[in-house]
């Protein structure tokens, strides 16, 4: 039987519980929303890592957060402030971990 090493990627994965904080976006406005994230980029936090999770796509064909939210998380990523910045398995959240 061949021998399979461990699966780089499996390292880029992530549980929901492997999150210090959850910030619930679920039920608000997309610009309220917005600007809730916009809160926890400027302000320092006590928690080094967050699972932002925000209302699923539904039926109706209407935009979700995931890209505009998806787009200010990766700038943000650029910027230097998060380390880690990942879609959730369900496409309804974003993982992210703030830089040390």
């Amino acid at each position: 039987m061949p021998f399979f090493d461990a699966n780089p990627l499996h390292k880029l994965a992530f549980e929901p519980g492997d999150a210090e904080a959850v910030l619930d976006l679920q039920g608000m406005p997309d610009e309220q929303a917005l600007q809730a994230v916009e809160q926890l980029l400027r302000t320092p936090q006590s928690a080094s890592s967050y699972l932002i999770r925000f209302d699923a796509a539904a039926e109706d064909g209407r935009e979700t957060l995931f890209l505009p939210l998806g787009r200010r998380l990766l700038q943000a990523r650029r910027d230097g402030q998060l380390a880690r910045c990942l879609p959730a398995a369900d496409g309804a959240g974003y993982f992210i971990a703030f830089t040390d």
